[in-house]
């Protein structure tokens, strides 16, 4: 459960922050100064309605199914009564906010990232069902608690 959590830490470093906060922070390990350049935390970034636009770019079709599968595979790993339903409910509801959040700090809206993403939660959902065939034992030893419905 510690390692989701950290991925989860992880992932909203990477996706709710403006771009040059993890640049900053890597400054800041080598002694420069917090956002020197004054850069604003919060401004308007933009929008891409246009399905498949960023599909001819193969890395960000990859990046954006494998970076969300750990919102499929560990709900199902530790929580009983978890279905593909709610994998994707959770992939579509998490990126939702990343990418509503985007827009206020100066990244962009993708409507890609949204349908990507959701997919990558349910891939990973999926993921876990097969290891959960392949080997019921060793999943079963990590669950936590029941969803209630």
């Amino acid at each position: 459960m510690a390692l989701f959590w950290m991925f989860c830490g992880g992932m909203a470093l990477v996706t709710l922050t403006p771009r040059w906060v993890v640049q900053a922070l890597a400054d800041l390990l080598q002694g420069c100064g917090w956002n020197g350049e004054g850069n604003p935390f919060f401004a308007l970034g933009t929008v891409n309605l246009v399905p498949f636009r960023t599909l001819d770019d193969g890395y960000i079709l990859a990046g954006n199914l494998i970076m969300f599968l750990p919102f499929g595979f560990f709900p199902a790993l530790l929580w009983r009564g978890c279905t593909w339903k709610r994998a994707l409910a959770t992939g579509l509801c998490v990126t939702g906010f990343i990418e509503c959040w985007q827009l206020l700090v100066g990244r962009a809206f993708d409507i890609d990232d949204l349908w990507l993403n959701t997919l990558g939660a349910l891939c990973g959902f999926w993921l876990w069902r097969l290891l959960d065939r392949a080997a019921p034992g060793w999943t079963r030893r990590f669950r936590v608690r029941q969803i209630q419905d």
